[in-house]
Formats: C-alpha cells, sequence, structure tokens
C-alpha cells in the first residue's frame, strides 16, 4: 500500500471509479458530496491530498479550493474535470497542484499518477524495522494509551457485550470500567441518536463487516457528542467472529462545524431562490412602469396603468393609489386594482392599517403582516393576501401620493422588495413633479402668491442690507452632486462685491454686467435653501425683490396644489412669514423660460439640432458666413433635410410666439 489519506469531493454519481481506481492503488479513500462537508473534514487535518470535481452540489470546485487554502494552505489539491480552460485557469489561479482532465479510462490512471505525485513529494524513505517489531505488552500499553476510544465486545456472549475499554473511551463517554464493561455499548445512545444509523450498525454486526459511521452518542451526564464510530470483526484462526473492536473518536467540533456550513449553504440557497425570484419579478415590473412613465403624461392615467401592471404580477394580487385629503384626516384612492367593489373611494385615516399613516409620517415603506396590521379597511385580508406594503410617492419635500402593494406569498415583500417598491415610488414622484412643473410652465391656468418675509437671515436680504439698495432674484444654477450653488441677481445701488464676501453664506461673488442702470452679478452660495426647496413643492418663482428689511416673493403653482406646504417650508427657516394675497389666474403671463419650454416640448430632436446648428453657424447674418449644404455636411444630412427641419423650427418658433398653428410635427 503507498498509504496517505485522499478526500474525494464529487457529486454521488461518477464518483464510484474514482474511488475504486485510488484504493487499488493503496489509497485510503473518502468521499464526500458537497463542498461544505469537505471544508469541514479538511479541518481535521487527517488527508494527505484532497481530489475534486468541478461542479459540485451547492457550489463549484474553484470555490471549494479557495476555502480549502483559507483551512489549509499547503494541502496538496487536484481537480478531476472536463477540459475547460477557463476553469483550468480559475483553478491555477486558485493554487490548484494539478488539473487533471476527465475523458474516459485512461484519465483515472493519470489521477492516480498526479495523486502519487503530489502525495511523494514529502515522503521520506522507507527504513528497515524487522528487528523493531512491538513485543505483547507494548501493543497492550499502545492500545491503553491510544488518544482514541477502543473498546472490545464479546461475540459470543448474550448482546454482544463490552469486555475491554481503554482509557480513552473513559474521558471520551465518562463512564469507567465498572460502569460500562458487561453492557452492549447501546447504553451510549439517546434520544439524538439517529435510528437509521443504529439499524445501519447492527446490519454490519449481523454480516459480520466492518462499518464506519457518524453517530450522535450521549455522556454519562446526558451531554451529546459526536462519536466517529468504526466497528470491525475480530476473527480467531478459523475465520471465527470472536470479538467486535470498536474505534471511537469525538469528532463534535468538526460536525458541529459542519452542521454549521450546511445551515450557512441551505440560508445563500435560499437567499439564491430569494434573489431570483425577485430578479423575475423586477426585470418585468420596471420595464413597464418605466415605459408607463415614459409614454404617460396624465396623472390619472399612471397611476391607474401602474397599478394594474403590480397587480399583473403573480404574487402581487392588489394594488391602490391613493393621496390625503386636504384635511390629512382622509384617504382618496385615485386608482386600485385586485380590490374588491365594496372598498370606497374616500377613506378615514384612523380606520386604515397602521403602515398607511407610518409611511405619511416617516415617507418610508412600512410594512406589516396579516393580523397584525390594526385597520380592517385595506388590510391584507380585503385581498386575501399575506402582507401589505405601503410605499410614499414622493419628489424632494413634495408628497404625490401613496402605493398600497399586497404580497400573496409569506416570503412576498420581503426587505428587498419594499426597496424595490420605494425606487418605484421614488420614480413615479419624479415623473409627477415633471409633469407639474411642465404645466405650470406651459399651461393656461396657475395659482399665484405673493409673501412677505422680515428675516435678515433670508440671504438676498442680508445683500440688499450690504448694498443698502434692493436686490432682485434672476435665477440660480446648481450642482446636485455639491452643496453649493449660484445665484444670478440684479441691484440698482453701487454695488460693492467684496462687502458680500463676508456673509458667512456667501462663498464667492463676480460680476457679470456694471453699468449706469444697475449691476448684475453672481454669488456662489453654500446651501441652495430656500430656492431648491420651493421648487421641490412645485413652486416657481415669479419675481422675488428683497430689501433691507423684508422680500417679497411673487411664487406660481399648479391650481391643484395647495398652498400650506409652500408656506411651511419658509416657515420652517424663517420668522414673520406672511401670506399678502392669493391668486388664481385663468391665464398666466408667460415668460421667455415659458416660451423655450413650449419650444422644447414642440420641436423634433432634428428640429432643434438644425435650429443650432444654424445660429451657431451664422445662418441668420448676413451676409451669410456659410450655407445649408455646409452645415448639412456638420450634422450628417443633405442639404435639403437640413432645409426642411430648420423651415419645421422656424414656424414652430412663430408660432409659439404669436400663437396659433398645432402641436404636430
Amino acid at each position: 500500500m503507498k498509504g496517505g489519506r485522499t478526500l474525494v469531493v464529487h457529486p454521488e454519481a461518477g464518483s464510484a471509479p474514482i474511488e475504486h481506481a485510488l484504493e487499488e492503488a493503496g489509497y485510503l479513500v473518502t468521499v464526500v458530496e458537497r463542498p461544505t462537508t469537505a471544508v469541514a473534514r479538511v479541518s481535521s487535518g487527517e488527508f494527505d491530498c484532497v481530489v475534486s470535481g468541478y461542479e459540485l452540489p451547492g457550489d463549484d470546485g474553484v470555490a471549494l479550493l479557495e476555502a480549502i487554502r483559507e483551512v489549509d494552505s499547503t494541502l496538496p489539491t487536484i481537480m478531476y474535470a472536463a477540459a475547460d480552460d477557463a476553469v483550468a485557469d480559475d483553478a491555477y489561479d486558485c493554487g490548484v497542484d494539478r488539473f487533471v482532465t476527465r475523458n474516459g479510462a485512461a484519465s483515472l490512471d493519470r489521477l492516480v499518477s498526479e495523486v502519487t505525485a503530489v502525495t511523494s513529494r514529502t515522503a521520506d524513505p522507507p527504513q528497515d524495522v524487522s528487528d523493531h517489531e512491538p513485543d505483547p505488552e507494548e501493543i497492550v500499553r499502545a492500545i491503553e494509551d491510544a488518544p482514541v476510544g477502543i473498546s472490545l465486545s464479546h461475540a459470543s456472549l448474550p448482546d454482544e457485550p463490552l469486555v475491554y475499554i481503554n482509557d480513552a473511551w473513559e474521558d471520551i463517554t465518562g463512564y469507567d470500567r465498572e460502569q460500562a464493561l458487561g453492557r452492549n455499548p447501546r447504553f451510549l445512545q439517546g434520544p439524538g441518536t439517529d435510528p437509521e444509523v443504529t439499524e445501519a450498525i447492527g446490519d454490519a454486526i449481523g454480516n459480520e463487516v466492518p462499518i464506519t459511521v457518524e453517530v450522535q452518542n450521549y455522556r454519562r451526564d446526558r451531554t451529546p457528542f459526536w462519536n466517529e464510530l468504526t466497528v470491525a470483526p475480530v476473527r480467531d484462526d478459523d475465520g471465527e467472529v470472536t470479538h467486535y473492536v470498536g474505534f471511537q473518536n469525538d469528532v463534535t467540533d468538526r460536525k458541529t462545524a459542519e452542521i454549521v456550513a450546511e445551515d450557512r449553504a441551505a440560508k445563500l440557497a435560499e437567499e439564491r431562490r430569494s434573489l431570483q425570484r425577485l430578479l423575475e419579478h423586477v426585470h418585468g415590473l420596471l420595464n413597464e412602469i418605466t415605459d408607463i412613465l415614459v409614454t404617460e403624461r396624465d396623472r390619472a392615467v399612471i397611476a391607474q396603468r401602474v397599478c394594474d401592471e403590480v397587480a399583473a404580477v403573480e404574487t402581487y394580487p392588489a394594488c391602490w393609489f391613493g393621496s390625503t385629503t386636504p384635511t390629512g384626516d382622509g384617504l382618496t384612492l385615485e386608482a386600485s386594482a385586485g380590490l374588491p367593489e365594496t372598498v370606497d373611494s374616500k377613506l378615514e385615516l384612523a380606520a386604515l392599517p397602521a403602515p398607511v399613516e407610518d409611511a405619511l409620517e416617516e415617507d418610508e415603506v412600512a410594512a406589516c403582516r396579516v393580523g397584525e396590521c390594526g385597520g380592517e379597511v385595506l388590510g391584507p385580508a380585503t385581498v386575501g393576501a399575506r402582507r401589505l406594503a405601503v410605499v410614499p410617492v414622493t419628489y424632494g419635500h413634495k408628497r404625490y401620493g401613496l402605493v398600497g402593494v399586497y404580497g400573496e406569498r409569506g416570503e412576498a415583500l420581503d426587505c428587498r422588495e419594499q426597496q424595490l417598491f420605494a425606487s418605484i415610488g421614488s420614480m413615479v414622484g419624479s415623473r409627477l413633479n415633471a409633469i407639474d412643473t411642465q404645466k405650470l410652465l406651459t399651461g393656461d391656468q396657475v395659482t399665484e402668491i405673493e409673501v412677505a418675509i422680515r428675516d435678515d437671515r433670508f440671504p438676498l436680504s442680508a445683500v440688499a442690507q450690504k448694498f443698502e439698495a434692493p436686490v432682485e432674484y434672476v435665477g440660480l444654477t446648481h450642482d446636485p452632486d455639491h452643496d453649493s450653488c449660484e445665484l444670478f441677481c440684479t441691484t440698482t445701488g453701487d454695488a460693492v462685491l467684496s462687502d458680500v464676501t463676508g456673509l458667512a453664506f456667501v462663498e464667492d461673488a463676480r460680476t457679470i454686467t456694471d453699468a449706469d442702470a444697475g449691476t448684475t452679478f453672481a454669488l456662489t452660495v453654500e446651501s441652495p435653501t430656500p430656492f431648491r426647496d420651493l421648487a421641490e413643492y412645485g413652486a416657481s418663482i415669479g419675481e422675488l425683490v428683497a430689501h433691507p428689511e423684508r422680500a417679497v416673493l411673487e411664487l406660481e403653482l399648479p391650481p391643484s396644489d395647495e398652498v400650506g406646504p409652500v408656506l411651511d417650508v419658509l416657515e420652517s427657516q424663517y420668522e414673520q412669514v406672511t401670506l399678502r394675497s392669493r391668486t388664481d389666474r385663468a391665464e398666466r403671463i408667460r415668460t421667455t423660460l415659458d416660451c423655450s419650454a413650449m419650444l422644447e416640448e414642440r420641436l423634433t430632436d432634428r428640429q432643434q439640432a438644425a435650429l443650432e446648428a444654424a445660429q451657431l453657424n451664422g445662418y441668420f447674418e448676413w451676409p451669410r458666413p456659410t450655407d445649408g449644404a455646409e452645415i448639412a455636411a456638420t450634422m450628417g444630412i443633405t442639404r435639403q433635410t437640413f432645409h426642411q427641419h430648420l423651415r419645421a423650427a422656424e414656424r414652430k418658433l412663430v408660432e409659439t410666439y404669436v400663437g396659433g398653428g398645432s402641436n404636430g410635427g
């Protein structure tokens, strides 16, 4: 026998030829299927070589090699797998000693040869020990002092009782010789002992063949331990079984590690299944909702189509979209799918499940299980579901409503799916904000309010104090990646910019134009507050004039929006905020920004590109420095196509300015 213990990690199907070939070559072979079991066995340090396949239950051979290297970086490893250059490269990157291509019987011979090579590299040459055989006393002493439990059961006595145990057996079990001898070893069994394992031991004894098992036994104090037990028959010169020898090894630590590893593998497998299920839902649902948000411009249509798409997913039986009433104590269902017809569209918040109020208060997804939600109306039981998640639909500080989603299965709407729907809520909120902004810029109706602020902390009032003159706000630029922004303003006073750079919130100042009529300048300030905050609530600044003692803001909002949240924004930051007037206009005064927004909506991409190319190349100057053919060449189109796009753009430009025309292409 060449010696050496080889651990073979391979699925049960196909492992027998490998085991047979190595045993024929004289190796002691242990075969396991799962990588987690293999890592636990390697940690015991009992093997001289590991042979692994690539495709393994729950993982692959390369991942197993990485785990083995963390446990024992010196243990020789061989991968035995089908020819695959990528797999071989990965295996060698992980430090495998050999890669043997599996391609028939000849490959088994090569595998045995490679096992021999890697296990004999450090082997010492055998010595002549013929004159040093142990005498019987030395053998007895070795058995007595062996670190593993050794026992002998008499085969011819009734119930095959123990007639010998060594010291290690006593240490492992807690039973001394007086308590153990004369009894069948089954007294070590207990409630956790697997009946199938004990039956296998009985069958092996009955058939007079050796067996090795791992069995849960119990010490004298009834604490369980894992026993790696080998039972083998001992025969006399005539071949008759006289005794059964037992070898016990306490492998509780290793077995515990295996169980932990298997539990972890099971949890990871469940995690993968959950992720796969989520990805299957996400892919189609996100695509459909994205398409809805791109193509639709009506809030009611968006709300209903989103509900329809969510409820079309197998695990989500119903969905609704609602918004709070002006008084804040009710919920109005604007759209739904899968809800019973008996559910009213006007509901009191007090009668609704707790996640509705939680989502309103925290602006975060809130969920509950059936029987734990509180309110009966809109609870999971309403649609026979297991869970309910309520998702805020927001943009910045503005809330557009809530989406309720029901999960039919126990694992539905877990924390990952809640994060998914939180993203969907943000997507819908962003789109609704864009629609409101577009309506504000291009619509004929608007709510106009005038607000006065008497607080020297208002940034432009502080600037007006330094200039001792009114300051008018023009606009701002803001980089989303940075907190600071640049404010553009004008003043009729004597603007000495060095006077304002000393203000705590001003980082920089620069002059844009300076004339007798006044100065236009830009201030880099540390925060876009309150201008950005107002925009997030759908308010557009029509005019803002700041005096040393007060600032007056004229704000425009979509006619359907509440004025209260906008005032709350200002009142939370400044004192003495006064609503001076509110006007609902049937026809709003259009600005150049409005005109730009309308043109951007009406012009096609090609028409806008043609118009910009013509302007940038001086096409509208006289005499023209360039002609249409040259401009068309820069755009990669023909001269005729360029002129066609340009004429269409010019027509829409005139129609937008003087009125009339259509919104067609």
